[in-house]
């Protein structure tokens, strides 16, 4: 994604920093996790409805910037 503010760090800077893997956030666990804290008792259940839901509106709706499906969304419906 093209975030603003971010700029590219000149190659003496990035000389110091190790390469990382990164993992697909688990998106049903985090939900869960959020609403058996905000004290639902289904929430596994809810949390896997919720990010179907999620997954089949990035799939149907139209690939334009302002829609986001990502994590930050979903925490943001959950609180």
């Amino acid at each position: 994604k093209d975030y603003k503010g971010r700029s590219e760090l000149p190659a003496n800077l990035k000389a110091l920093f190790r390469p990382i893997a990164m993992s697909k956030p688990d998106n049903v666990c985090i939900a869960d996790v959020t609403l058996l804290a905000d004290g639902f008792s289904e929430g596994k259940i809810l949390s896997q409805k919720l990010v179907l839901a999620f997954s089949k509106l990035q799939q149907l709706l139209s690939k334009q910037r302002h829609y986001d499906w990502g994590l930050r969304a979903l925490k943001a419906v959950l609180r």
